[in-house]
């Protein structure tokens, strides 16, 4: 079996739910980073606003941090934009 075989099934494997968190995380990490980019900081600079170390925020930025509510409305806060939307 070729790898890419191998793969395609080890994704199929995955659960739904395992699979839509991933790709949440992600979409978060990164609507962060171009939220950050966009206020024309730094990672350093949105680091010390938030009052946390950049390795920290380089974390979070990694799409693999559980973020809660409360820390994901703070990050709108300090950049002024909503980072997730409830319809």
């Amino acid at each position: 079996m070729k790898a890419r075989n191998i793969y395609q099934e080890a994704v199929r494997n995955i659960p739904l739910e395992i699979r839509k968190e991933t790709a949440l995380s992600f979409s978060v990490a990164d609507k962060i980073h171009l939220l950050i980019k966009a206020a024309g900081m730094t990672q350093k600079e949105f680091a010390r606003k938030m009052g946390k170390s950049e390795s920290e925020v380089s974390v979070w930025l990694s799409g693999q941090h559980n973020f809660t509510l409360r820390t994901l409305a703070r990050i709108s806060a300090v950049l002024g934009k909503d980072i997730v939307a409830v319809a």
